[in-house]
């Protein structure tokens, strides 16, 4: 029985294609810091390398887990076209995160909720402004 080796090249194709995928690992942000306003709220600073035509939206927060929360840094697209020029990216914002929280999981996304930066933090104790930031 004669076997077909016309499937060899697809299947090389495709796991190169994965491979190519898992190897790209999101960035880290390029300065990162966060500071404890009050018992409830928590300063956030962020840069990441992106677009000029992005503007960073209000952050999203997963449920707490113990003295962690996951931070999602989503960003919208401000012009149909844009140079592909690569520029820091910068938001602060205070997000909801009631005690015991103390340690954030961040995560910046492009327009097509790709990560393109990744990092954790832990909140320093401020009165009503951050630390100099952590890169």
């Amino acid at each position: 029985m004669r076997r077909s080796l016309a499937a060899v090249p697809v299947v090389l194709a495709a796991s190169f294609s994965i491979g190519a995928v898992v190897a790209q690992e999101a960035a880290i942000f390029t300065s990162l810091s966060a500071c404890r306003i009050d018992a409830e709220r928590i300063l956030i600073k962020a840069t990441f390398d992106g677009s000029a035509c992005w503007s960073v939206e209000p952050a999203g927060l997963a449920e707490p887990r113990g003295t962690i929360v996951a931070v999602h840094l989503p960003t919208i697209s401000t012009a149909e076209i844009c140079t592909m020029q690569i520029v820091p990216v910068s938001t602060e914002q205070v997000i909801e995160a009631p005690e015991p929280v103390i340690n954030l999981s961040v995560t910046a996304a492009d327009p097509q909720n790709n990560v393109v930066a990744q990092g954790e933090i832990e909140a320093t104790e401020g009165q009503t402004d951050c630390l100099a930031p952590k890169g």
